[in-house]
């Protein structure tokens, strides 16, 4: 999609090389985003950015394909919709995550790291975005979502990740020959896996009654499919809703089908910009 502006350096601002999905002075032009509103959010994100919040200020403004700025698109008009309509919000999510017991949309938010840390994953895991919900029982419930685009999930390792190991294995989610595999070095503690401790230590602490992790992501995204079936191979049987993927093709047409025009027109041009497409190429 053509947006009018000069390609910008990239992937980082001490970058001298310029990249066709860059642009230069995203923090003022808001370029990056579909509404003036999610704009001024990012730049008050970014000024008040709290202890161990990981927000790129850099990709935020000028990456035009990174999944941050994407899941401010995304996430960012259902937070205002929510002060106004809830009940809208709540039939378009519900539309989407047909599987999960959603009766009411509570609260969705973006880049939440729980504090204070030592209480969760000891770590600055982050979700990307998450929508919280009750049940038709008045339990408590969050969706964790991990936005994906062009980049794959983290294939590294955190240093001294010992402690998340154990914490993991403590969630009682995984068949017993995980644990060796895990505490032998077999299987990686990949970014897939610190999402879903972190979700799980999340719903712990919070006492709720029910937690999803999710990545979504493009249907032919290249990696996405093959992560999560590493991780639900070791997952115990009735554990294994626990993680799974949505398409952004169906999240998208499902807020376009189901909110008032307005926002469904937010949605028609996040598809525009995000979606038609033939190939997407990787960023370096």
């Amino acid at each position: 999609m053509e947006i009018g502006e000069e390609e910008g350096v990239g992937p980082t601002k001490a970058s001298k090389r310029k990249y066709g999905n860059m642009i230069s002075g995203g923090d003022v032009s808001g370029k990056n985003f579909l509404m003036k509103e999610t704009f001024e959010y990012a730049k008050e994100r970014v000024k008040n950015r709290r202890e161990n919040e990981t927000i790129d200020e850099f990709r935020l403004f000028n990456n035009l394909l990174s999944s941050m700025p994407m899941a401010f698109n995304l996430f960012h008009p259902l937070m205002l919709l929510l002060k106004q309509d809830p009940a809208m919000v709540t039939l378009a999510v519900r539309s989407v995550f047909r599987n999960f017991a959603v009766f009411e949309v509570t609260e969705i938010g973006l880049e939440f790291i729980p504090t204070p840390i030592e209480n969760y994953t000891k770590d600055k895991s982050a979700m990307d975005a998450y929508i919280k919900f009750m049940d038709n029982k008045g339990g408590k419930h969050i969706i964790a979502i991990e936005t994906k685009y062009t980049d794959v999930l983290g294939v590294n390792e955190a240093q001294r990740c010992e402690e998340q190991k154990q914490m993991l294995i403590d969630t009682g989610l995984f068949s017993p020959d995980f644990d060796e595999l895990l505490t032998g070095g077999k299987v990686k503690l990949t970014q897939i896996y610190r999402n879903l401790l972190l979700t799980e230590r999340y719903r712990i602490v919070e006492g709720l009654k029910d937690s999803y992790s999710v990545v979504l992501s493009p249907k032919e995204h290249p990696s996405t499919e093959e992560e999560i079936k590493s991780v639900t191979k070791y997952l115990k049987p009735e554990y294994a809703y626990k993680l799974s993927a949505v398409s952004l093709e169906d999240f998208v047409n499902a807020m376009i089908q189901y909110l008032p025009e307005y926002y469904a027109q937010v949605y028609e041009s996040f598809r525009g910009r995000y979606l038609e497409f033939e190939k997407v190429v990787l960023n370096p």
